[in-house]
């Protein structure tokens, strides 16, 4: 008689644990819920730093277009910079849209 390969050996355990199906059930679905939440935070980072990239954007152009301004819209202009600024910072970039795709030649 020749002893079964550990590969074809298999062991059936049913162990009758008051409530561990529920609780199973309940892990289950909490995980799913995590990842959907997760899932749903990702998206929310990558459209908010598209966004302040937009507003980066849509600032510089002012500035560009008004020129020369009184010292007191310069300056509010400059904060309002800095503050979209310090938030794209804090985003990072989730959607890679700072690093422009290479040139093919």
């Amino acid at each position: 008689m020749t002893a079964a390969r550990p590969s074809e050996t298999h062991f059936h355990v049913h162990l009758d644990i008051p409530g561990l199906v529920d609780h199973t059930a309940q892990l289950d679905r909490m995980e799913q819920l995590m990842t959907a939440a997760n899932d749903a935070l990702v998206a929310l980072k990558a459209q908010l730093a598209d966004t302040t990239s937009d507003v980066l954007a849509k600032l510089a152009q002012l500035t560009e277009q008004l020129g020369e301004m009184p010292e007191d819209a310069a300056a509010t202009l400059a904060e309002i910079t800095d503050a979209v600024s310090a938030l794209d910072a804090t985003v990072g970039d989730a959607d890679g849209s700072d690093v422009p795709p290479p040139v093919e030649e």
